[in-house]
């Protein structure tokens, strides 16, 4: 790698190495070098639980009402492979990538992980030439902008059903959960499904899946209870 695709990089990344090395590392794919040493894997698992991390405490900044379990959601969402493709696109660094010789970048890259593996490798590499993890916050930051939004929602969401079987064992009824209609495409479904509570229907929901059908009728039902 020449001095002109480390500037190259540096610009896009908005971090100036002062090892050139670890950012030539970051940038060798395993096909180029065996050697642990030589390419990026161990810079990507150390990536990976920086990207983790610093995912996380943003998505609690911006989000400090939100549930646990949506938090969680979010950040496997913002950490999976695609968002981290898309910004690695966006950025257009896969290029500069060394690959073995016969290789083929291009379905390397498209038949592979490599472009998320290289993300991680990238904010591995930052903090290991810097010693810095704000500085690998600030290029993850600036690359994932667009999902931290403050979207999360800020509520834990009402699991009816729950709600709803509490309500009848306390009251010593039974539930039971009776699927009516089933329309759509084979691909496409949608469910009618009733609730009955002693046998009798206390409330209808639809979805596209039986849980989130069963969820709606189960809300309607309790809507009844409550009047």
């Amino acid at each position: 790698m020449n001095s002109k695709c480390i500037a190259a990089i540096e610009n896009t990344i908005g971090y100036v190495f002062r090892d050139k090395s670890i950012l030539i590392r970051a940038f060798t794919h395993s096909s180029a070098s065996k050697v642990a040493t030589e390419n990026y894997e161990s810079l990507e698992l150390l990536g990976d639980s920086i990207l983790d991390f610093i995912v996380a405490k943003r998505l609690m900044i911006e989000n400090p009402n939100a549930h646990e379990g949506a938090l969680t959601q979010r950040r496997s969402e913002i950490v999976s492979q695609e968002p981290l493709e898309r910004a690695m696109e966006t950025l257009g660094l896969a290029r500069y990538l060394v690959v073995g010789k016969g290789e083929k970048l291009e379905s390397i890259i498209r038949h592979t992980k490599v472009a998320s593996n290289l993300f991680e490798a990238i904010v591995g590499a930052i903090y290991m030439d810097s010693g810095s993890v704000d500085r690998a916050e600030e290029f993850i930051c600036t690359a994932l902008k667009p999902y931290f939004d403050g979207s999360v929602k800020h509520e834990e969401e009402r699991d009816f059903k729950t709600e709803l079987n509490e309500f009848a064992t306390r009251h010593k009824l039974s539930v039971q959960y009776v699927t009516v209609e089933t329309n759509g495409a084979p691909h496409e479904p949608t469910f009618v499904i009733d609730v009955l509570i002693d046998g009798v229907c206390a409330g209808r929901g639809k979805g596209k899946n039986k849980k989130s059908a069963q969820q709606q009728a189960a809300g309607v039902a309790l809507e009844h209870i409550a009047d």
